[in-house]
């Protein structure tokens, strides 16, 4: 680059009022975060091993705090609010490409058990026999365990 190209840029202005500031560092904050879950969705080389980090359920956290401040955002500026939902979708996209389907589909998978047809349900085994005639509970047995498993204490007479 020349010298009169270099006179052809105007000067970067940064932020000088409070707004401005509290604007930029809003944006910081979002793009370290959108930056992180782009790490966390395996398209950076984590430095220590050189692998990818894939992490889709934190990404999915990230997506959630998106959405969050994306319902909240009567009080950002339009640039601002612009800003959340771009990032919001392209967060998304990335989370489909990776996962194949959406952070919403993915936490109804976890939250729906899976129907496994060769499972037997368990069942915590209740006794069916009664209690011995020669088996009987003591009352401080009765009074020590209030409020968990009775134990019965055996008595020969």
């Amino acid at each position: 680059m020349s010298r009169m190209d270099n006179m052809d840029m105007p000067p970067q202005r940064g932020p000088e009022t409070a707004d401005e500031i509290a604007a930029a560092i809003f944006m910081e904050c979002l793009m370290n975060l959108v930056q992180s879950a782009a790490y966390l969705l395996g398209k950076v080389k984590a430095p220590a091993t050189g692998e990818p980090v894939v992490d889709l359920a934190r990404v999915q956290l990230v997506i959630q705090q998106l959405e969050l401040l994306d319902k909240n955002a009567e009080k950002l500026s339009i640039e601002e609010q612009q800003l959340v939902k771009r990032s919001l979708q392209d967060l998304r996209m990335a989370y489909v490409t990776a996962a194949g389907k959406t952070p919403e589909e993915a936490i109804e998978d976890e939250n729906t058990p899976e129907a496994d047809p060769e499972a037997t349900p368990t069942t915590e085994a209740t006794p069916t026999t009664e209690a011995t005639p020669t088996t009987e509970a003591t009352e401080e047995d009765e009074e020590e365990d209030e409020g968990s498993r009775k134990r019965f204490v055996k008595k020969y007479s």
